[in-house]
């Protein structure tokens, strides 16, 4: 029904050394290193979006309590063995060449975009004001809304009264 593209490289800047690429990121060597883990998980699962996405979003949310070491939180995670990338396979990419050159392409297709802020949505192959705010506010709804056939999560979206409800059959309520 959709297919998520996620590019993990936000307002950094690039610069190219005789050794491969230098980044350098706007909120500082941290948020670099997060891209970076993004990257080589996006890469390593060769752009399965059913795969990256729940990793990308526990990673963010275990990020929000430990900033400091994007490295260690990523490794925490791994080791849990919940995903189909080890330790082994991600610190062998943030160290080598392959992690450094996938991210050099982030930022290619990042700059291809002219993106003006981050995150910047795109729906369609088009970035509006209208895009960006209504799939920030339900990535869902947006989706459905652009979709022309026929899915059970929109129908089941759309058949769902739009917030809070006190359904008359619910004697919890």
């Amino acid at each position: 029904m959709v297919n998520i593209s996620v590019y993990p490289y936000g307002n950094a800047n690039e610069r190219q050394t005789s050794s491969g690429w230098t980044f350098t990121c706007q909120h500082g060597v941290h948020e670099c290193e997060g891209n970076l883990v993004e990257t080589c998980f996006i890469n390593l699962v060769g752009f399965d979006q059913t795969k990256f996405m729940d990793f990308i979003i526990t990673y963010e949310a275990d990020l929000s309590k430990n900033s400091k070491d994007p490295y260690g939180t990523a490794q925490t995670l791994l080791q849990s063995g919940n995903y189909a990338v080890t330790w082994t396979q991600m610190n062998t990419c943030l160290t080598g060449s392959e992690g450094n050159n996938w991210e050099h392409q982030m930022a290619l297709w990042t700059n291809a975009a002219n993106h003006q802020y981050t995150p910047w949505i795109t729906l369609n192959n088009k970035h509006t004001s209208l895009i960006q705010n209504e799939c920030t506010a339900s990535t869902l709804q947006c989706t459905c809304n652009a979709y022309s056939g026929t899915n059970s999560c929109c129908s089941k979206y759309y058949e769902q009264p739009a917030g809070d409800v006190c359904y008359k059959d619910d004697a919890s309520a």
